[in-house]
Order: structure tokens, then C-alpha cells, then sequence
């Protein structure tokens, strides 16, 4: 169970690299205005006033993390479930589901180092987001090399013996970078990067470790349950001033990204009334800090719930809110 727990988020964020490349990342150009719009509509306002409330630095990172990101778990399996992918609104929902994934984890790298021991100061935040661009940097100068490697492991390596290698470099690895005062779960995510998706091992990855991953991700999300001290012992005003605006503001920054994005009005709403819940990542924000624990729990409840509902109810909504203008008729020519 133990090694379930830690390898959790570590393998979770292995597979979420692997379906990125660096041509990939470079190419969301699109989505970039979308994904910046919800990024200051969601996290900002959401750090200044827990800040205000508890005037704790940390505990107001962490919340703003919390609050940032919708879940991309339940909006996938929604959009799957009620065949919803072929709407317009799929591929800017997947593209800024997938733009959140990239900054979360450089908030999870800046808050990794300040949740555990780390002074929150200016310096220390700099220095954080500094070590990220270093490892972008590192590992895009790996790009070509680690393609030769690859090669090469392909044509030598037993299949059997590559998700004892993948598990094993990658417990290593997240324990070198944990200890160099990095985040182990950037450093998953670009060596998922790094591996080719036309390479042999990319398939024996995708077919040994992807079950290992979802008993992995499952047992996280009940230890931290289990784990966690949950009890009524923050501000319920904060707690109903962060899910107002949690809903609000991402209906907002939906809507006005799906605008940018360049979707009509209705279309536009409907994305918003879809992409309320939050789910994941914010337990994972939450799981480095026990303070933010309780709070996050019931927000996360609560906007789940009421996300899920709004994502049903959204096609029919977004209808009446903007709906189809009738065609009028011509006239009938009168008789000469």
C-alpha cells in the first residue's frame, strides 16, 4: 500500500508526459490566450482573498492552486459518456484541460520546495520557478540524445524487464530530485516527455505500467481520505466566498476564452456550464499541505457536484440563454 501511495502522483504525472512532446508543447499556440485568461480569472482572485482572510503566504498559494484547475478525470468521462466530443467546445475544453495540467505542475514544483520546509518569500518562490526553467532546459538539451538511447534500448532490451527499469528509474529519480530540493513529479513528467512515441518501449510502457498507474492513482486519493484531518476548522465565509467564485469566475473565464477561442455565444456558454467541477489536482495541491486539507475537500465536493449537474444541463441552458433566431419567412408576392 505504501509504495502505491508515493509512486501515485509520480507515475500519474509520468503518463501525462508521455502524451506531450516538445513539438507538441510548442504548437498550443491557440489556446494560449484561453489558458492565460483562466489562469488570472482563477487563481489570482483566489490567492489575494484567502490571503486576506487567513494572511498566511503558503496556505493562499496552495488554495489558489486548489481552486485553478477544473478536473480533467470527470470532464473527459463526461464528454465521453454524453458524446459531447464532436461538439466545437471539445477542443478548447481539452485545451485548456491540458494547458492547467502544464502550470499545475510548475505550481507543484514551486510549492513542493515552500510545503516542505521552505521559507515563503520572494526568493524562494523565484527560485522555484527558476528551477523549473532549468529543467526544461536540461531536458530539451536530453531530447537527442535520449532519442539514440531509445533506439538502441529497443533494439537490445528484454520487454520484460522494462517496467521493472521505468518503476525503478523513476522511484530513483523522484528521490534524487526530492532530496536536491526538486519537484519529483516535474521531473516524471519530462521523463515521460523524453520517451518516443514511436519507439517499442513507449508500447510496453503504455501496456505494462497503465493499470499499475490506476490502482496507484486510486489508492492516493483513498489514502489521502484516510489521512487527512478533516474537520470545520477554517472560515465559512472563506468557504463561501472561494466557491462562488470558484463557479463565477470559471464560468467567466470560459466563456470569454471560448470567445477569444473564436466560438459563438452559445457555444460559449455551453463550454462554460461544463467546465465547473474540480477534481484531482487540487487534491493533489491539498495532499503537501494539511492545513488547506479540509477546505479543499469540501470545495472540491461541492463544485464536483454542482459541475457535474451544470455539464448536463448545459446544451439545454446555453439554448434559451442564446437562442436560435427563427428565419423569417418571405412574403408572399401579392397576385398582379
Amino acid at each position: 500500500m505504501i509504495i502505491f501511495e508515493y509512486s501515485a502522483v509520480i507515475l500519474l504525472f509520468f503518463f501525462i508526459g508521455l502524451e506531450y512532446s516538445f513539438e507538441r508543447l510548442a504548437g498550443m499556440k491557440r489556446v494560449l490566450k484561453p489558458g492565460f485568461l483562466d489562469f488570472l480569472f482563477n487563481f489570482v482572485p483566489a490567492f489575494i482573498i484567502t490571503y486576506l482572510f487567513t494572511k498566511d503566504l503558503v496556505f493562499s498559494l496552495v488554495m489558489g492552486a486548489v481552486v485553478y484547475p477544473s478536473s480533467t478525470a470527470i470532464t473527459a468521462k463526461l464528454l465521453m459518456d454524453y458524446k459531447r466530443l464532436v461538439n466545437p467546445e471539445a477542443e478548447l475544453l481539452i485545451g485548456i484541460l491540458i494547458f492547467e495540467d502544464l502550470v499545475s505542475i510548475v505550481l507543484l514544483s514551486v510549492l513542493t520546495g515552500l510545503t516542505f520546509g521552505g521559507e515563503p518569500d520572494v526568493i524562494s518562490v523565484s527560485r522555484g520557478v527558476l528551477a523549473v526553467v532549468f529543467l526544461f532546459g536540461v531536458f530539451y538539451l536530453l531530447k537527442a540524445p535520449s532519442e539514440k538511447a531509445f533506439d538502441y534500448l529497443d533494439r537490445k532490451l528484454d520487454e520484460g524487464l522494462v517496467p521493472f527499469m521505468v518503476l525503478g528509474f523513476l522511484l530513483l529519480s523522484s528521490g534524487i530530485s526530492l532530496k536536491v530540493g526538486l519537484s519529483d513529479a516535474l521531473v516524471a513528467f519530462m521523463l515521460g516527455v523524453l520517451v518516443p512515441e514511436k519507439s517499442r518501449i513507449f508500447e510496453v510502457i503504455e501496456r505494462s505500467l497503465s493499470e499499475l498507474k490506476d490502482i496507484s492513482v486510486g489508492v492516493f486519493f483513498f489514502m489521502f481520505t484516510f489521512h487527512a484531518k478533516l474537520n470545520f476548522d477554517f472560515d465559512p465565509w472563506l468557504l463561501a466566498i472561494l466557491l462562488a467564485i470558484a463557479i463565477l469566475l470559471k464560468l467567466l473565464s470560459t466563456y470569454y476564452g471560448a470567445i477569444v477561442y473564436g466560438l459563438t455565444k452559445r457555444t460559449a456558454m455551453r463550454a462554460s456550464l461544463s467546465f465547473i467541477q474540480r477534481g484531482e489536482f487540487s487534491v493533489i495541491f491539498a495532499s503537501f499541505y494539511v492545513p488547506a486539507q479540509s477546505l479543499t475537500f469540501a470545495l472540491v465536493l461541492f463544485t464536483a457536484l454542482i459541475g457535474s449537474f451544470s455539464f448536463l444541463l448545459a446544451p439545454k441552458l446555453s439554448q434559451k440563454i442564446f437562442p436560435k433566431k427563427e428565419r423569417k419567412e418571405p412574403l408572399p408576392t401579392p397576385p398582379s
